[in-house]
């Protein structure tokens, strides 16, 4: 009897045991909650064009001037804002096909056009799964041109647009690692329609996704890479006088990146030249190609460069970024603009210096950052049908003051 006591005591708490463990591992976290509440304040020396109440700007208006000669549109500007505030929420889940699975859904508060800002905005919304050497993700998540190992830091919101490129969109992305330092990756994205110009549904009329693919190398503290596809949109599916027309543009972008860190230091370089980059928040976009009532379509060409150096000194940070876009010239001989197709069509060149400073303590953190944008605007010689500049205009400038107090969690 006393051997059954000490064998049934012995089962007892060896499951006892085993059901604590269990219900440990039960009580691990599923979600990982993180983000960060962030107040701003800038002002403007000159009005701009900017979206979502000036957290995203892109490039001074050119200048207009009065009966006296005086430019409407040297104006200052001062706004404050919290929109920018996000949550992140990672969800780790059981394995599945053999692979370890993620999701992430994040929000911030700036809407999706002016009149919905401060409400809930889907940033990201994708399922990850990861296997030894593959990855693949599902969802919205950033467009392969936006490097997440090798963007502009810049304090204010839009990682310098429209320098560097901007997307986020519903893709299928496949990596593989062919060893520990060569990586490739290919995506089949399909926009949102509010980040391109021209008309709306204008790549789902195509019926073809963005194809995009790239190539990354990382050794030590040094990682680079190339970045390239293609894309089609269907603008029109009736011509004015009412046939039915199957008219599309195909565009092709190709980028190249690099990043070297060392110590405190960290450099990056970035260029990329493209047609119709509008859909990444750049310059350019497309017109007409002829002006029969059935026209083909004209791509505008543009190019973007920037650097960015960051060095670090106990809990100050300071920064530097310089960029340089321009639009280069249409892709056919003949090019008639289309209202609303193009963003920053009658630019020339835009270019921006942005010094920054920071001071961090524990999860808080101020910021102080300058930035002159300047653009040089053209007058095109639309009478012949090309898209070349007859004459340029006096560059204007806008210097944005920008103040930041961030709350990481």
């Amino acid at each position: 009897m006393k051997k059954i006591c000490i064998i049934f005591s012995i089962l007892f708490f060896s499951g006892l045991i085993k059901a604590q463990e269990e219900a440990i591992e039960v009580k691990k976290p599923l979600f990982v909650f993180s983000g960060y509440i962030i107040y701003e304040a800038y002002y403007d020396s000159y009005k701009s064009v900017t979206a979502r109440e000036g957290n995203f700007y892109l490039f001074p208006l050119p200048e207009e001037l009065d009966n006296n000669g005086n430019d409407i549109n040297k104006q200052g500007q001062l706004n404050m804002l919290s929109a920018q505030s996000r949550f992140r929420a990672k969800i780790n889940g059981p394995e599945a096909f053999g692979a370890k699975v993620n999701g992430l859904v994040e929000i911030d508060f700036l809407g999706t056009t002016l009149t919905s800002i401060q409400t809930p905005r889907i940033r990201h919304m994708f399922v990850n799964l990861t296997w030894e050497r593959a990855q693949l993700l599902l969802g919205q998540s950033w467009h392969p041109l936006f490097v997440t190992e090798c963007f502009p830091q810049v304090l204010g919101m839009g990682a310098a647009i429209p320098f560097n490129p901007l997307n986020r969109a519903p893709q299928v992305k496949y990596s593989y690692n062919v060893n520990d330092e060569i990586e490739v990756s290919g995506a089949a994205i399909s926009y949102i329609d509010q980040n391109s110009t021209g008309p709306a549904n204008a790549q789902k009329n195509a019926i073809l996704p963005d194809i995009h693919a790239t190539v990354k190398y990382k050794t030590g503290d040094f990682i680079t890479g190339i970045v390239s596809g293609f894309k089609t949109f269907k603008p029109r599916l009736v011509t004015e006088t009412g046939d039915i027309t199957n008219q599309k543009t195909g565009s092709f972008d190709v980028a190249a990146f690099a990043k070297y860190k060392a110590g405190e230091l960290t450099l990056k370089a970035y260029t990329i030249y493209g047609q119709n980059l509008t859909p990444y928040s750049m310059i350019g976009g497309y017109g007409a190609a002829n002006e029969v009532d059935d026209y083909s379509y004209s791509n505008i060409n543009t190019m973007a460069f920037w650097g960015e150096g960051m060095y670090d000194i106990h809990a100050f940070g300071l920064g530097m970024f310089v960029g340089y876009t321009a639009n280069l010239s249409s892709s056919d001989s003949n090019y008639y603009e289309l209202t609303g197709y193009t963003r920053g069509g009658d630019i020339d060149n835009l270019l921006r210096i942005s010094p920054r400073i920071t001071y961090t303590s524990g999860k808080v953190e101020f910021g102080f950052e300058y930035m002159m944008t300047r653009a040089t605007y053209m007058t095109l010689d639309a009478a012949n049908g090309k898209y070349e500049a007859i004459t340029t205009a006096d560059a204007v400038s806008n210097n944005r003051l920008y103040f930041s107090a961030k709350y990481s969690f």
